[in-house]
């Protein structure tokens, strides 16, 4: 009696792992898709303040998390030090507001909610990075910047379109976000994300070209502008490779961009038979390129007086909430400084010049990441407390870096050796 072989069960039996494995990727990614797109684009926010949720935030947040990390621990994590260390800046924050409340928030009503927002936004972007160490990391990475655009320029299209009214300021498009200026700093990162991980280069142009009109919607001087130094930095990448099909594509989109402009200013600077002068002058302003009208005359007076109080209190600063509720620099580094002084700017903006310094050493790996990463800085000062932010600085710091640390459950089994026998004496 001769034992059958063993070679037919193995294709059989690797199938079967690749399945499950197949399976494990899918439900890590529509976890993270869960948590991280209504976070990201701030519908959770929206939804909640509206009242359009059936269940608390927290509630939604705390499930999410929980399946998102028992997902990621399935899919076999191997965790990037330097893209948690860079996290370090938010933990102080959260730190300072909690234990030492040194600047009082009332902006929500009470001070403890503050704390807790503060505290669900770390929960979430250290998910964020976490979610990042599985080893389909790049594919869940592809499918959030996706969703996460879309539906953000999706919120912007349906306040255009006049089915609801989103934003804080009239003539603006401001989407779920309800601030005109946040919906160009989410798509700009997420748009770095997926051109760093997909290479499909027409793929890529068909999503930039749905998501466009989206930022020119909310008329962000200086969204427009980082993205369109990525827009450059993508073109200059792959002219070469795709030459004639960039003649092409800026063939269709100039004349689009000038219509788009000519229709801008036809309806959204008017409110009934009233003009919107602060519309006007944002559409003349990048219509004509004149970047001395673009500086905004109000965010440098913001920004001299945030320097000034850097300077009263330079070591450690007023307070966790002091640079983005009395002063508001538009500037993360003063922000952080008046936070929580100069140690805060100092780890910041180390981490960042560590990672650009990885990057270009390591064939530029990330690069299109580093764009909106630094060219936000001089525009926002809530960065450091954006989920999408530290999402995109998290792939860059994935790519840049190649050491890993592997998570096992059970270490596997050491071989035996057989003991040697003595040699005999002569």
């Amino acid at each position: 009696m001769t034992a059958a072989p063993a070679s037919p069960m193995l294709p059989a039996f690797m199938k079967a792992a690749e399945k499950k494995r197949e399976q494990m990727t899918k439900l890590l990614i529509l976890a993270a898709l869960a948590l991280l797109v209504p976070t990201m684009t701030k519908y959770l926010m929206w939804g909640d303040s509206v009242g359009v949720l059936p269940f608390k935030p927290r509630d939604y947040t705390l499930l999410t998390v929980a399946g998102v990390w028992v997902m990621v621990m399935l899919n076999r994590p191997s965790l990037c030090p330097p893209a948690f260390f860079m996290l370090i800046v938010p933990l102080l924050r959260v730190l300072d507001v909690t234990f030492l409340q040194r600047f009082t928030i009332t902006a929500l009503g009470d001070h403890s909610i503050v704390v807790m927002s503060l505290l669900s936004n770390l929960l979430v972007t250290f998910t964020v990075v976490f979610c990042l160490s599985a080893e389909p990391w790049k594919r869940v990475a592809v499918w959030v910047g996706v969703c996460t655009a879309l539906l953000c320029a999706a919120g912007v299209y349906y306040e255009w379109l006049g089915f609801r009214s989103f934003t804080r300021i009239p003539g603006r498009m401001a989407g779920f976000p309800e601030d005109p200026n946040d919906p160009p700093i989410i798509i700009s990162l997420m748009l770095s994300v997926i051109f760093t991980l997909n290479p499909r280069f027409w793929w890529n142009v068909v999503l930039v070209a749905v998501v466009s009109p989206a930022i020119a919607l909310t008329l962000s001087r200086s969204g427009m502008a980082v993205y369109s130094c990525l827009m450059l930095c993508y073109i200059l990448a792959n002219l070469r490779q795709h030459f004639m099909g960039m003649l092409l594509v800026v063939a269709i989109s100039v004349p689009l961009a000038i219509g788009g402009v000519a229709i801008l200013a036809q309806t959204s600077t008017k409110s009934g038979l009233m003009t919107n002068k602060d519309t006007t002058d944002r559409l003349k302003a990048i219509y004509e390129l004149d970047f001395e009208r673009i500086k905004s005359p109000e965010r440098g007076k913001d920004l001299q007086d945030g320097w000034e109080a850097a300077g009263k209190e330079p070591l450690w600063g007023h307070g966790t909430g002091a640079g983005t509720s009395v002063w508001k620099p538009h500037n993360q580094i003063v922000s952080l400084w008046i936070d929580i002084g100069i140690m805060g700017p100092l780890l910041y903006i180390g981490g960042l010049l560590l990672l650009t310094f990885r990057c270009f050493t390591g064939r530029l790996q990330g690069g299109y990441c580093l764009v909106p990463l630094w060219l936000f800085i001089p525009c926002s000062q809530i960065l450091v407390e954006s989920p999408h932010y530290w999402f995109a600085a998290a792939v860059c710091s994935n790519l840049a870096f190649t050491g890993r640390f592997r998570i096992v459950l059970t270490a596997p089994a050491k071989a035996q050796t057989t003991p040697h026998s003595p040699l005999p004496l002569a």
